[in-house]
C-alpha cells in the first residue's frame, strides 16, 4: 500500500462524520449523538481500506476495551492506536474520563474549559450509552461483550 493512499486517524474520523478534536465532545459523557454503532463501523472499514485487515481487528479489540466510549476518550484512544502502529494494548487506555482541554490559544482552551465544566455542572458528563454505543458494532465482529454492557442499552 503506498503512502499516500494511507489516511491517519484523524483523517478516518472526519471521513467517518466526526469532529478530529477530542475536545469538541469534552464532558458530554458516552452518547450515541456523539459516536454511535454507525460511525464506529464506518472508522473500521475505512481503517481497513486502507491500513489492512489487522490494524482494523486491532480497532475492534479497542473499542470493546474502552469502559466508557466517550467521544473524547474514543478519539485519544485512537491516536494512541495509531501511534503504536496499530498495535493495541490496553495500556494505550488513558485517563481522561471524557474530559480533554486543548486549543490553538488560551483563550480557546478556557472556552473549552468553561463548556466542560458547564456539560459536568448540568449532567451531560455523566450519561453513559457505552453498551448502546458499541453492542452492534462488537455483535458484527465477533467480539465478546462483556456482561455488565449486555444487560442495558443505557446505564445513566
Amino acid at each position: 500500500m503506498k503512502l499516500e493512499e494511507r489516511l491517519d486517524a484523524r483523517q478516518i474520523v472526519m471521513e467517518a462524520g466526526m469532529s478530529a478534536r477530542p475536545e469538541f465532545y469534552s464532558g458530554r459523557g458516552a452518547i450515541a449523538c456523539d459516536l454511535n454503532d454507525k460511525i464506529l463501523e464506518k472508522v473500521y472499514q475505512i481503517i481497513q481500506r486502507k491500513h489492512g485487515e489487522e490494524p482494523a481487528k486491532q480497532f475492534a479489540q479497542m473499542v470493546a476495551d474502552v469502559p466508557k466510549l466517550s467521544a473524547t476518550d474514543f478519539l485519544l484512544t485512537l491516536y494512541r492506536l495509531e501511534g503504536c502502529n496499530w498495535k493495541w494494548d490496553k495500556g494505550l487506555l488513558g485517563r481522561e474520563k471524557g474530559v480533554y482541554i486543548d486549543g490553538p490559544t488560551e483563550e480557546t482552551k478556557m472556552a473549552v474549559g468553561f463548556a466542560t465544566i458547564a456539560g459536568a455542572l448540568f449532567g451531560d458528563s455523566s450519561r453513559d450509552e457505552t453498551g448502546y454505543i458499541k453492542r452492534e458494532f462488537l455483535r458484527r465482529h465477533k467480539i465478546n461483550i462483556p456482561e455488565t454492557e449486555q444487560r442495558s442499552s443505557y446505564s445513566y
